[in-house]
């Protein structure tokens, strides 16, 4: 299994995912939950490829709805159609229960344990190659590793240099369980009230970054791999994706792992933005001027919004990465 991989949350369609396949990656996650991804496009994107489906590793996720050992039996199939494959490389619990609004109200028939039953069984009609759960604490994991036939491969979090999941993967470490971060480069404190992007914006890794003549970005995945932790990153543009790639050519030193090791459980919105840069616009508008004044726009006028497309040279796109 390869430890970068290509992250389809925020419904990626067909042609980034095109473009990763060109650039390289080798190994795509995705989920059935169509609210952030679009399990199909990933189908579509692999089957106009000249990637052979064997090179690549496809995963993929049960959404909470479906908890409970028939109802994910029903729901597995969907899987294997939209991605148009006879196999899984990886299937996982999403997560462990529905939280808030993630089932539209609607009770699963089930609970995660019975889920777990039915994955044993996929992966033991070899319909699934490898097992894991995603968004589960470390009771809930220890829990698992108590009943299960077949222990999960992996598990799937939210870890960054802010929030750096400690105890979870000391589980993992302690069984052998490969930990597999996403949103390792910041993106989650924007729906957490913080406003300008704590990772790629923190002096810390920027300082490392500057010694190590990389991007911020790339020092943040490239520490979570030297934790042992596998990343999968995304982005519709193109030079972020092979940037994404190209973790494996550098090293971070013991000082330099030691600092960004210590951002853990910092505040993240004690970080702030650099002073934007003077802005010249032919129409004033608001969100744009925002955006820039937050900190959160790329100096690239390459990467305007279009919302802002026609108002000014230096007030371009929120950074998606």
């Amino acid at each position: 299994m390869p430890l970068v991989g290509y992250g389809c949350a925020g419904r990626i369609g067909r042609k980034p995912l095109g473009e990763a396949l060109e650039l390289g990656y080798a190994l795509f996650d995705t989920s059935q939950a169509s609210e952030w991804y679009l399990e199909e496009e990933l189908g579509v994107a692999l089957a106009m490829s000249s990637v052979n489906r064997s090179a690549v590793f496809l995963t993929s996720k049960l959404h909470p709805r479906d908890l409970g050992e028939q109802s994910t039996l029903r729901a597995f199939p969907a899987s294997l159609r939209n991605l148009q494959t006879s196999t899984i490389d990886a299937f996982l619990l999403h997560y462990p229960r529905c939280f808030g609004d993630l089932c539209g109200g609607r009770e699963p028939e089930g609970t995660w344990r019975e889920s777990w039953r039915a994955l044993e069984s996929l992966y033991e009609q070899g319909q699934v190659r490898a097992l894991g759960v995603s968004n589960f604490s470390p009771d809930e994991l220890q829990q698992l590793l108590g009943f299960a036939r077949t222990p999960p491969h992996i598990v799937q979090s939210w870890m960054d240099p802010l929030h750096q999941e400690r105890p979870l993967r000391e589980v993992c470490r302690a069984h052998g369980i490969l930990f597999q971060a996403y949103s390792t480069l910041g993106t989650q404190w924007a729906g957490r009230g913080v406003r300008v992007n704590p990772v790629l914006r923190h002096p810390v890794l920027g300082a490392v970054a500057a010694e190590v003549g990389r991007s911020t970005a790339q020092v943040a995945l490239r520490w979570a791999l030297q934790h042992g932790v596998a990343v999968i990153p995304r982005s519709t543009k193109r030079r972020h994706m092979a940037e994404g790639l190209d973790l494996f050519a550098f090293d971070l030193s013991a000082a330099q792992m030691a600092s960004i090791d210590s951002l853990d459980g910092t505040d993240p919105s004690a970080v702030h933005a650099p002073p934007p840069p003077p802005r010249s616009c032919t129409d004033d508008s608001d969100a744009c001027g925002a955006w820039a004044d937050a900190g959160e726009c790329d100096a690239n006028p390459g990467y305007m919004h279009k919302a802002c497309a026609a108002s000014c040279d230096t007030c371009p796109a929120k950074a998606e990465l």
